[in-house]
């Protein structure tokens, strides 16, 4: 549970980030406060839904003489204003540190900024066919074949839990609104920006395309500390869901997101991660016969779902033999005589 102590230092750093001269290094020293604690984003998106609710009621014109007066008794007793930045935004911001307390009643005891989430909303695309999805807000999801997601929007948050497969999410902007992807405990969130997300295997990988995301995990039953990762354009996360074990490198985000076009693109790709993105279309699944080609690198741009053409492909220029398996493919090493 937050107390008054830190929901005063998250709305202090919200009430920074807020400034017109707010700089990356300010920036970078909320990102590392929130990534000490759990209770720090907790009490930091309390902060951001406290400002919402807030702005909810300036809309309401019976309200907003009251928000005024308890706007400036807080900004006049707040020490030490930010120069340039927005006036009324930082009094609003600055209210929140200075009387926390009373906001966060407000926040629960008025019904105009309590928002609890909806029922979830759960959409999935079959297992050999994609599904383009807009949701209430306007972003745009597309669904890969045999992925399932719920859907939670409220006033105040929009929540996505990933059950399986992957998804590309092009956010509407909303800056009251935290749009967050659970995916086996880590929760990428992002305001206004285009990024994937997959599940499977026991691993968890977010690639950002556009914009910029932040990717946190709390503390595990089991133990494993909380963390928290931010990522640029082209950059890659990949999370091991069971030991917590993190890597982060830089792709061609073209590729990994060329199944949204129904195709297939590989460049210097390992065989066994491209027969594995083959087979998420093929009737006719394709085997390897012989471990040791599971490393060699493959590259092509195919339509998806004809698995017999890839592997024929991939057999043309390669030391690859093709044997019919019947129900399925197999693929051995083609040595010489």
């Amino acid at each position: 549970m937050n107390n008054e102590r830190t929901l005063q230092e998250a709305a202090r750093r919200y009430a920074r980030l807020q400034a017109d001269d707010c700089t990356p290094s300010q920036q970078d020293e909320v990102d590392r406060w929130l990534a000490e604690d759990a209770g720090h984003r907790d009490a930091y998106s309390l902060a951001q839904q406290v400002t919402a609710g807030i702005a909810r009621m300036a809309a309401d014109e019976r309200l907003n003489q009251k928000l005024r007066a308890l706007a400036d008794e807080a900004f006049a007793a707040y020490p030490t204003p930010v120069p340039g930045a927005r006036s009324r935004q930082w009094k609003v911001a600055a209210s929140l540190a200075a009387s926390v307390a009373v906001a966060t009643i407000a926040w629960i005891a008025h019904p105009l900024l309590h928002s609890p989430a909806a029922d979830p909303v759960a959409y999935a695309a079959g297992e050999l066919q994609r599904r383009s999805v807009t949701l209430d807000d306007g972003s745009q999801v597309e669904l890969d074949v045999g992925t399932r997601i719920e859907v939670r929007m409220s006033r105040d948050s929009r929540r996505i839990e990933l059950l399986s497969g992957r998804a590309l999410f092009d956010v509407a902007h909303d800056s009251n609104r935290p749009f967050s992807v659970t995916a086996s405990g880590a929760r990428t969130t992002a305001l206004g920006t285009k990024f994937q997300v997959q599940r499977d295997a026991g691993r968890v990988v977010v690639t950002l395309a556009e914009g910029s995301v932040s990717i946190d995990r709390e503390r595990s039953e089991a133990g494993a500390a909380s963390w928290q990762e931010r990522l640029v354009p082209g950059e890659q996360l990949t999370l091991d869901a069971a030991s917590a074990a993190r890597s982060r490198q830089f792709v061609d985000t073209q590729l990994i997101t060329s199944w949204t076009h129904g195709r297939h693109a590989f460049r210097g790709t390992p065989l066994r991660e491209a027969l594995d993105e083959v087979n998420r279309y093929a009737i006719r699944k394709v085997r390897l016969g012989d471990p040791s080609l599971a490393d060699l690198p493959v590259a092509g741009n195919f339509i998806a779902g004809d698995s017999q053409v890839v592997v024929e492909a991939f057999a043309a220029v390669l030391p690859l033999r093709i044997v019919d398996g019947g129900s399925e493919i197999i693929v051995f090493r083609r040595y010489r005589d």
